[in-house]
């Protein structure tokens, strides 16, 4: 700190101080980075795998979710549909879940289970994704339990209005990695593995977080669509994470 003749700190050496101060502050509550090991300790506890059957119990189909909020996933609608009954699993421990909100649209479904004491995942911001950054996923490919794979943001996909669409990831992920997470390198969820273009090498995809947003309110938009077309008849309690084929003309 420079000083003046009579020994105090100068407006210039003040200015040095509060910069210092501020950098210091701001790198402090920046997230750090974390290896592969430690977010995978992190966030293997909020991933789990999800199996869905038919009429007479058998199973039809599975996937992964992710806890998001007390006793709250997210997955894919996709991994829902066709299902009379849906239950996820760890490590033999199994929860019934039920459908919260469904946006087959956008295909991100919101699904509960009871008493499920599994700890939710930081939210992150697909608004602030970067092409380049590091990512991992973490999912169920193929019903291999909670594998973990890392790669790039290889492509942020919009549509014509500029809204961000799909995020395009190098990570490897596989089928049973739908409704599995994708997240930034200080662990924060930024989005729902989705899609693989099939034969293709290290194509995947995921559906921003952000959409979880409007959830609501599009799952209300998107019941009320269905019933039009369905004439209110739901086959299923998952019936509304399947998008409904617009009815014939007469």
């Amino acid at each position: 700190m420079r000083r003046n003749r009579r020994g105090k700190p100068t407006s210039t050496g003040l200015l040095g101080v509060a910069a210092a101060l501020a950098l210091a502050g701001a790198m402090a509550g920046a997230s750090a980075a974390l290896p592969p090991d430690q977010f995978y300790a992190k966030a293997a506890p909020s991933v789990w795998r999800v199996f869905i059957f038919d009429a007479t119990g058998a199973p039809i189909g599975q996937g992964s979710a992710v806890v998001i909020a007390k006793e709250t996933l997210l997955t894919n609608c996709h991994v829902l549909a066709k299902a009379k009954a849906a239950v996820i699993k760890r490590d033999n421990v199994i929860y019934e879940v039920r459908l919260q909100y469904a946006d087959p649209a956008r295909d991100l479904c919101q699904i509960t289970a009871r008493n499920l004491p599994a700890p939710a995942v930081e939210i992150g911001n697909s608004d602030r994704l970067t092409v380049g950054q590091r990512v991992y996923a973490l999912g169920n490919p193929q019903g291999l339990e909670l594998t973990l794979s890392d790669g790039l943001l290889s492509g942020l996909r919009k549509d014509q209005n500029g809204d961000l669409m799909l995020v395009q990831i190098s990570a490897p992920i596989s089928p049973g990695s739908s409704g599995g997470g994708l997240f930034d390198e200080e662990g924060r969820l930024i989005g729902i593995t989705t899609s693989i273009i099939q034969g293709a090498q290290n194509l995947g995809f995921a559906i921003p977080i952000n959409w979880l947003r409007d959830l609501a309110a599009r799952s209300a938009l998107a019941d009320k669509v269905h019933a039009k077309l369905t004439g209110g008849r739901a086959e299923s309690a998952f019936a509304r994470a399947e998008l409904p084929a617009p009815a014939a003309p007469r």
